[in-house]
């Protein structure tokens, strides 16, 4: 970026700091009513079911009645979402047929998925992120707020952690389960208007399913001080660190460890990622400066560093890869680092009683190197540095129109720098609308609707990596339509129903481990959601939901295909019984339909090349029961799989039968 540009933006940045009337309350405190209290300092209170079309919102009460004890978990119910395990055994979120590069989460504001966005790798799992803490969890799917970026293509998950003003005291859990699973975590809150403090602890470790073991210990906590009843400032930190094994791929028609030919250390098994360690400081300053204006700026950081270890000793030599990068007689390491720091500011102005403006303004810079040794001397390595810069400057307009309207228009500028040492540059920018309007019809059906423009830039790893870089890609281009209906049937049953399309231009793609990224000509996905949620008496409530989608795309030569590992049917349904003498039930199902995997049966040891090219579909059940002996205690028991089904999430990678999890928890 030259000195002018340089310039230009510092002068804006001062200018924004200097004008109070220049920064926006997060949206994720903008949840809430009208009436808002001081607590929340801001304005325009929009709630986010006024202007998006579809959003699911999970609070610490239904994460606490499912029993989940991570991210994954708690997701698996929501429909458009597909969860599944990579090949490193980490799993990826998607979003109506859209990968987890396209989707973004963060936490109390901060991205905590930067890497996606630098690799498009694997390397975000989902099942890393504890529940432990979590107040609430919004999920956005189609055309999110301008404030989200315009690659969102997928949507956005925002996730707030607890604080001691409404989580006054302590609790300690403890749990074990199958395949040697121990767990155990202590959390405390308190404090009073002026300032409150929450922190939790937790350690985590198992043996795991086919010796996948996993150890993570992690540590969080948010400090919050009030000022004048008018301004709050909000510290919020966390770490953890991890190590795990990766599962091998099984060849189904013989049972045995399946190795690559080509991709990350080929012919290698048995990989472990060591010191997986991560860790987010950020700190929030918000000021409701009267009653029409509110500004908040927010500076965070957020670091990763990681280490993908092979046995040498484990190389297959019937797979015929080349050995020329590592060792086949000891241990192999690749290293990444990654960091974000970001800083933004913005504003809520209540202009008068039909408009709200939102605007503001963020800088990201995103730091990735992956460390390159020489097999003669593993030990002394170097490192490939990659920096992505991120401007991003938006505007949105919630419209009041009358008690029944609400529309939201919004736009945003977006410009992107990737830059890899020594290997190349790329400098691009990008202006893309969002409109979405409700309307309510009458007092039992709101009618929504939504369009937005979405703009994908290609990743780091995607322009310039060493074996998959193609510099001449072209960024990904995207019209997103949907249109959405919600009825109270009565007082007992609620419904919704979602119709969504994505149009996709030059849609990046890769069919294997061996191949460079690529552009395809187009890709487009659409599809239904419907939603039930039945209040059968006070002690019973179920739900259900159903997810239908059509995924394809036209490759460079012409060829059409379904994106891959998409589920054509998507089913999601559970009942909660609320038994006598404390006693509560919670039971759920997953009915996964078969799944496009784009194998040719080549390029692995597979001992008959059998192509399979869809994945079985599958249905799961979970069952919790749970016991409030006291105020102070509880006990449960959840099984996962009570069936004890056989089913896999990706290809030549089968998931656990029938497990189990047993605990309590006390508070003091």
């Amino acid at each position: 970026m030259n000195k002018d540009i340089r310039g230009k933006l510092a002068i804006i940045n001062c200018l924004l700091l200097m004008l109070p009337s220049l920064a926006w309350a997060d949206e994720s405190k903008a949840v809430t009513e009208e009436g808002t209290t001081l607590d929340e300092v801001v304005v325009s209170a929009v709630p986010l079911e006024k202007y998006l079309v579809t959003t699911s919102v999970i609070t610490d009460k239904d994460i606490e009645a499912k029993g989940a004890r991570n991210l994954t978990e708690v997701l698996e119910d929501v429909p458009g979402l597909n969860l599944h395990k990579g090949r490193k055994g980490n799993t990826a979120v998607e979003i109506r047929g859209l990968s987890s590069s396209e989707v973004k989460i963060y936490i109390d504001g901060v991205l905590v998925n930067p890497l996606a966005k630098m690799t498009s790798s694997s390397a975000v799992d989902t099942s890393m992120i504890p529940v432990d803490n979590i107040e609430k969890i919004e999920i956005i799917k189609g055309p999110a707020p301008v404030i989200y970026g315009a690659d969102a293509k997928g949507g956005v998950i925002l996730i707030t952690t607890k604080n001691g003003s409404t989580n006054q005291g302590g609790n300690l859990s403890l749990a074990a389960g199958t395949w040697g699973t121990q767990n155990a975590s202590v959390s405390y809150g308190g404090g009073d208007k002026k300032f409150n403090y929450y922190f939790d602890a937790a350690s985590e470790r198992t043996d795991g399913y086919r010796d996948y073991e996993n150890d993570t210990q992690h540590f969080n906590t948010k400090l919050k001080w009030m000022f004048d009843n008018d301004a709050s400032l909000t510290f919020t930190g966390g770490y953890s660190k991890t190590d795990k094994d990766c599962q091998n791929a099984i060849d189904p028609a013989t049972g045995k460890t399946i190795s690559y030919k080509t991709g990350f250390f080929p012919g290698l098994q048995d990989w472990q990622y060591r010191d997986w360690e991560k860790s987010n400081l950020s700190l929030d300053y918000v000021k409701k400066v009267n009653k029409k204006l509110d500004f908040d700026i927010k500076v965070y950081r957020f670091d990763e560093s990681q280490g993908l270890w092979a046995n040498g000793a484990t190389y297959d030599s019937s797979s015929g890869a080349s050995s020329s990068s590592y060792s086949k007689d000891r241990w192999n390491a690749s290293y990444w680092d990654s960091d974000l720091t970001g800083v933004e500011v913005s504003s809520n102005w209540k202009m008068n009683s039909m408009h709200t403006l939102t605007f503001g303004m963020l800088y990201n810079t995103i730091n990735w190197k992956s460390s390159v040794s020489a097999l003669s001397d593993p030990d002394n390595y170097t490192w490939q540095d990659y920096n992505n810069k991120r401007y991003g400057y938006y505007v949105q307009d919630n419209i009041l129109a009358n008690d029944r309207t609400t529309v939201t228009i919004g736009v945003r500028h977006d410009r992107n720098e990737v830059e890899g040492d020594g290997v190349g540059s790329s400098d691009d920018s990008t202006t893309n609308p969002t409109i979405n309007m409700v309307y309510r019809l009458d007092d039992r059906n709101t009618l929504r609707t939504s369009y937005g423009q979405t703009y994908n830039f290609p990743s780091a790893e995607q322009l310039f990596g060493t074996t998959s870089g193609n510099p001449n890609l072209k960024p990904e281009k995207a019209k997103n339509y949907e249109i959405g209906l919600k009825h109270e049937f009565d007082s007992t049953l609620t419904g919704d129903i979602a119709i969504f399309q994505n149009d996709i231009d030059n849609k990046i793609n890769r069919t294997s481990s061996k191949t460079r990224y690529y552009n395809m000509n187009w890709a487009k996905i659409k599809g239904i959601e419907l939603e039930l949620n039945k209040k059968f008496s006070d002690r019973v409530n179920g739900f259900l939901n159903y997810t239908y989608l059509d995924t394809k795309g036209e490759n460079a030569d012409g060829t059409v295909s379904e994106l891959t590992y998409t589920p054509k049917h998507h089913i999601n349904y559970g009942v909660n019984y609320q038994a006598g003498k404390g006693y509560s039930l919670n039971l759920t199902g997953h009915l996964v339909g078969r799944r496009y995997t784009a194998d040719t049966g080549t390029g692995d040891t597979r001992s008959v090349k059998t192509v399979y090219s869809y994945l079985s579909s599958y249905n799961l059940v979970d069952l919790k029961i749970s016991r409030k002996v006291s105020e102070k205690q509880d006990w449960y028991v959840t099984v996962y799989n009570i069936f004890d089904k056989d089913y896999e999430e990706e290809l030549f990678y089968p998931c656990s039968g029938i497990s189990m999890m047993v605990g309590t928890n006390y508070r003091f």
